[in-house]
Formats: C-alpha cells, sequence, structure tokens
C-alpha cells in the first residue's frame, strides 16, 4: 500500500475516515442467455466480458462490430426468437477460461477459515505478468484487454511453470480438483475453437454467403463462425 499510494509514511500512521469498496458479480454459465423472443442483453448485463477487466465497456467495443452485424442478420434472416438470439452470444471458451482466474482470487468459503496465504493471489499475479513481460506485447496486451488465446495461455502456463514449479501446487490445491478439471475442459475448447478458426472457416464463409443453404442456416452458420473467431481471440489484432 505504502508504494502503490506513495506514502511517506506507513499504513500503521494513517488516520482511517472511510473504506470504501465494491464488489462484481460473476457468472460462470456466461453468456447469459437471452429469456424472452426478439430481446438481446449486451454490455454488462450479457455477461460477454469478464467483470474483472472492461466490464460493460469493453463487452461493446470489442463486440459491437459483431453484434450490429448479427443483430442485422437477426432481422433480415427473421430469426428472432430467444434460441435465435443466444447464437448471437454463444459458449466462449475463452470467456470461460477466464473465470479461474477470478475462481483463483476468492478466499476460503469455509467458516472456519483455511484459506489461501496471504501472498498467494499477490504471487499469482505477479507470476503470470512476469512470464508474460518477458513474450512481448503479442502474449501480453490482448491479456490485458481480457482476450484469452490459446498459444499465449500456454506459453505463459509454461513459463510460469519453468519460474516458480513448487507454487503451482499451491495453486491446484486452492482452486481445488473439481474447478481445475472444469478449467481444462475449457481450456481444450478453447484449442478446438482456435483450430477451426484456422482450418474450417475460411470454407464456411464461402457457404454462409452463398445462396445454396436456406436463410436461416446461413444465419446460423455465420454466428458459428462469430463464435469461433471470437472465443479463439483470433478477433483481436494489435
Amino acid at each position: 500500500m505504502p508504494q502503490y499510494q506513495r506514502l511517506s509514511v506507513g499504513v500503521e500512521q494513517l488516520d482511517w475516515l472511510r473504506l470504501l469498496f465494491g464488489f462484481f458479480p460473476t457468472y460462470k454459465d456466461s453468456p447469459l442467455k437471452p429469456g424472452f423472443d426478439r430481446v438481446l442483453q449486451i454490455g454488462d448485463a450479457s455477461g460477454i466480458q469478464s467483470p474483472l477487466s472492461f466490464g460493460g465497456f469493453g463487452a461493446l467495443t470489442r463486440h459491437i462490430r459483431r453484434l450490429t452485424t448479427a443483430l442485422s442478420d437477426a432481422l433480415q434472416s427473421d430469426a428472432l426468437t430467444a434460441a435465435d438470439m443466444s447464437l448471437v452470444n454463444p459458449y466462449n471458451p475463452g470467456l470461460s477460461s477466464a473465470w479461474m482466474l477470478q475462481r483463483a482470487m476468492v478466499g476460503s468459503r469455509s467458516p472456519q477459515g483455511g484459506g489461501p496465504s496471504a501472498d498467494l493471489i499477490n504471487k499469482m499475479l505477479a507470476g503470470n505478468f512476469s512470464a508474460m513481460t518477458g513474450m512481448g506485447d503479442g502474449v501480453l496486451k490482448p491479456f490485458l484487454q481480457d482476450v484469452i488465446q490459446f498459444n499465449p495461455l500456454m506459453r505463459t502456463m509454461a513459463a510460469q511453470i519453468f519460474q516458480d514449479p513448487a507454487f503451482v501446487p499451491q495453486l491446484m490445491m486452492h482452486v481445488g480438483p473439481v474447478a481445475l478439471a472444469d478449467w481444462m475442459l475449457h481450456v481444450g475448447a478453447l484449442g478446438a475453437f482456435s483450430a477451426l478458426n484456422a482450418t474450417a472457416a475460411p470454407p464456411l464463409k464461402l457457404l454462409a454467403g452463398s445462396k445454396a443453404l436456406p436463410e436461416k442456416t446461413r444465419y446460423a452458420l455465420r454466428r458459428a463462425l462469430d463464435a469461433w473467431e471470437f472465443g479463439s481471440g483470433a478477433d483481436y489484432k494489435l
């Protein structure tokens, strides 16, 4: 605190007048699905971006091109049911993978305490940023803007394990085996989305733009292509 706030005295010499704090509601099953026909949540209400970073503002700045195109497409295709609208904000493995960061920053939920060591979260963040900084802007900048990509994630994890192998078991014990297994499934999906976007998307884009398929089928295909691009973080450009 003294270094962060550039204090000339120690914390113990401060006179505390009031304590301000806030909380971020985080939904594991995000993005949130539409509950009604012709209605779509955007911004904070959509859950399409992690509240630990940009929240609603970042959700709009990153996704506005995709959202405006998808909504125009939905109107032209008459794809306006709740099921159709849910294709606009589908499953995003990058977002689900980012949930682990939130989980790692949560203390013990037990009434008896027994939470992680006081420096575990700071140590985790310091290790992450130390590893990413050494890999350059191609790894660091997407993460800072809440875009999780498969290759940078794997490289960061490998570098952190190499730098401090003894820390990994502590973190695994803190998050628990169930959460860790669930996270690994999302990371696997992140890799799959990356592969699909790189290999299957180019020919399918031609098909989605042709008249060979019914209009609503083309709409659904274009939403799948969007899901692969944004779910893998391939939309991010330095």
